[in-house]
């Protein structure tokens, strides 16, 4: 790995007088760097001194499609947090392929493509399986994805691989065998997605996955075998526009049976410079009473940092209980100007009740300041202020003060 990266940079080096946008004979580069740091103050309690952290992550790829038929991309990525080695000469050797994969165009001249490697999944809205690009390390899986008749059917098939616990077997000596279980112990996503194109003003995906945990870290708690199904619809009316999302999860997790849903509704109105919207997102949770049943919908491979709140409490914090979030966003871009303003407001309640009948987690308001410094690079601030409701302050007692959080993020894109 490190000769590879090593290769790669000198290759890049000996370029240097070309910039990423253009081609060395078919062959395309790319980069971004993010560097974002944060004072969080998300602990609900003002005695207490806000954490600072910075992040940083920098990607490099190279792409290049051979004859038309076969493609290539492979994308490193370096992912910190500043001081986390301990001292400025020690190493840390944290660089890890982000990318890599193959993809064949149209083999044996059938209508369809292969993609096999590890690829970033991103569909829709990104609310079912999305990159995740807000963290410092982003989401990818490994794995092959069939993409059907992509230019007038355009379903894709995956197969995705997420943990696999044994060992790579080099050698098969008479030790090894049998192995002491009868399957496999892996995690693993099996699906579906499929584009819809209603009209020129409306569209409409479907998505369908079974995702399955044959490890037993803990015996009957760990197993998961759960089926996600969902949907979402695009209209768009003039200057309004709505965006509908469902889902629905039955199965198992562990020695609980699964039954759980998940909607999302939004109308948006744009006046050219500004945009004004309206909406509710509810995933559903389960009565702290019934210890039998689960009915906590897990958005476990979505982008959730753009739906629940830029603050990230959920949907880690719903405890269970599942979240109802009514909001209202704004945003304003003024023409010829470099800046851009948004701002949001939450409420969030409780999809089901505490022990304790309490059910608002409370509001939170997020504003957003973006600047173009160039193209391809944004410098954008962010702020938040989280009011704690009555569950929220006993889910964090004895702290109920206000928290907040803000930021200061470089995002170029090379």
């Amino acid at each position: 790995m490190k000769k590879i990266i090593l290769l790669f940079t000198i290759f890049l080096l000996t370029h240097s007088h070309l910039t990423f946008s253009q081609e060395i004979d078919g062959w395309k580069l790319n980069g971004q760097v993010q560097l974002r740091s944060e004072v969080d103050g998300r602990d609900f309690s003002n005695s207490t001194h806000p954490l600072t952290f910075t992040s940083l992550r920098t990607r490099l790829g190279v792409e290049k499609t051979f004859s038309g038929k076969v493609n290539f991309f492979v994308q490193f990525q370096d992912s910190r947090v500043f001081g986390e080695e301990g001292s400025p000469t020690t190493y840390t050797a944290n660089v890890d392929l982000y990318q890599g994969y193959l993809k064949l165009i149209k083999p044996f001249d059938l209508d369809f493509n292969v993609q096999a490697g590890r690829f970033a999944m991103i569909y829709g809205t990104e609310r079912f399986f999305g990159a995740s690009n807000w963290s410092y390390f982003g989401r990818s899986f490994d794995g092959v994805r069939f993409s059907i008749m992509p230019e007038s059917w355009d379903l894709d098939l995956f197969a995705l691989t997420l943990n696999e616990s044994v060992s790579f077997i080099n050698n098969p000596l008479p030790s090894i065998y049998p192995y002491p279980q009868v399957e496999t112990p892996s995690h693993s996503i099996y699906g579906f997605y499929k584009k819809n194109k209603i009209s020129d003003k409306s569209k409409f995906d479907l998505t369908g996955f079974y995702e399955i945990d044959r490890r037993e870290v803990r015996p009957d708690t760990n197993n998961i075998e759960v089926f996600t199904f969902g949907g979402t619809y695009w209209g768009n009316y003039g200057d309004f526009s709505t965006v509908f999302e469902a889902g629905y999860q039955l199965g198992s997790r562990g020695a609980r049976d699964v039954s759980a849903y998940m909607i999302s509704l939004s109308g948006n109105y744009n006046t050219g410079v500004s945009t004004f919207g309206l909406g509710v997102d509810i995933l559903s949770g389960t009565d702290p009473t019934k210890t039998d049943k689960s009915n906590t919908y897990l958005p476990s491979y979505g982008t959730n940092h753009k739906f629940y709140g830029y603050m990230d409490y959920f949907p880690s914090n719903t405890f269970g209980l599942g979240v109802s979030d009514f909001y209202l966003k704004t945003s304003f871009s003024p023409v010829d100007s470099k800046f851009s303003l948004s701002a949001d407001v939450h409420h969030f309640m409780s999809n089901q009740k505490s022990a304790a009948d309490q059910n608002t987690f409370g509001q939170e308001i997020d504003l957003t300041i973006i600047y173009k410094f160039a193209q391809g690079t944004n410098i954008t601030w962010g702020g938040s202020v989280f009011l704690p409701g009555d569950l929220m302050k006993t889910l964090y007692s004895p702290r109920e003060d206000a928290a907040f959080w803000t930021y200061l993020m470089i995002t170029a894109n090379l």
